[in-house]
């Protein structure tokens, strides 16, 4: 019965100091402090991100995917590559890869075509090209042979560029 008649004459005080500044103290303290209030500034000062690094890191990405044989998300990663560098020849190799470890011979020589309009002269593409003929039981384009025999071109009187294969195998 105490405790009712505690709690009705809590109740009865609410009303009449619910403006008073000592009871919000009150309930602040009961309610714990309150979520710190998080300012949000516009971020003008930070460069805008690189899109160079951005196909980079997908590239790379696509290409541990083909590794782990997860084309799916290799080709998903690789075509939003392509929509921020339509052009890298990276990009559009290993889509052709990607196609031909699917059996789409048709869409990975479509790649390749896009690739070497990008690098007439990329050997990874040209070895690729041939690979993909051989997976389909034929012999690779002439204009592709001779091109792969013929000798690799020195960088500015160094080395001659390495040739890369793709991750996967055979490409």
């Amino acid at each position: 019965m105490r405790t009712l008649l505690v709690a009705s004459a809590a109740c009865a005080l609410l009303v009449p100091l619910s403006g008073c500044a000592s009871l919000k103290q009150l309930a602040s303290a009961l309610m714990g402090p309150k979520p710190a209030q998080t300012e949000i500034r516009a971020l003008a000062a930070l460069p805008p991100p690189d899109p160079a690094a951005a196909v980079d890191r997908l590239y790379g990405r696509a290409a541990e995917a083909i590794k782990a044989r997860d084309y799916a998300l290799a080709l998903e990663l690789l075509q939003l590559a392509a929509t921020r560098a339509p052009t890298d020849v990276r990009v559009l190799n290993a889509q052709g890869v990607v196609y031909d470890k699917l059996g789409r011979f048709d869409l990975s020589e479509r790649y390749y075509a896009r690739a070497l309009e990008a690098d007439p002269h990329s050997r990874i593409v040209l070895s690729n090209m041939a690979y993909s003929a051989r997976l389909q039981g034929r012999e690779p384009a002439a204009g592709v042979l001779q091109a792969l025999s013929e000798p690799q071109t020195t960088l500015a009187g160094g080395p001659p560029a390495e040739v890369v294969p793709m991750p996967g195998g055979g490409s």
